[in-house]
């Protein structure tokens, strides 16, 4: 006695192709639109960089460092040797240097942060392009 059952050929089972390209194509559209197509920070080019390698010469124009430190309760701004205390006073003492070179904006680590942002849109509002802050550690 042969207790086998004869089987028939099983079918295999099928997807409709349909749904697979819609599930891939699905999955490409979330991982283009969930990633970045920028470029990470650490590739992205310094704000104050030479543009020609000469021979062996300096740039022509060295960046301006305007120095924010903490005086009382309010901020003392400083470019070399001049000093103001006012937001519209750095605008003016700003508006007379050369824009190409850029200015660093070197801030001590106990000024307001009020200040900080305030010399910084006081050299865009200067006509200041490349501007680069800084955190000056003790």
């Amino acid at each position: 006695m042969n207790f086998r059952r004869k089987t028939k050929p099983s079918n295999l089972i099928r997807l409709p192709m349909a749904a697979l390209i819609d599930v891939v194509l699905f999955m490409l559209m979330y991982f283009i639109m969930a990633g970045t197509l920028a470029p990470a920070e650490g590739e992205l080019p310094a704000t104050l960089s030479a543009e020609k390698r000469g021979s062996g010469r300096g740039s022509e124009l060295a960046s301006q460092v305007l120095r924010v430190t903490r005086r009382g309760q309010g901020a003392t701004f400083a470019l070399g040797s001049r000093s103001v205390e006012t937001h519209e006073a750095l605008v003016a003492l700003l508006r007379d240097l050369p824009k190409e070179p850029g200015v660093i904006i070197r801030v001590d680590d106990d000024v307001q942060v009020e200040f900080a942002a305030g010399a910084l849109q006081a050299a865009r509002a200067a006509g200041f392009t490349k501007v680069s802050y800084v955190v000056a550690r003790p």
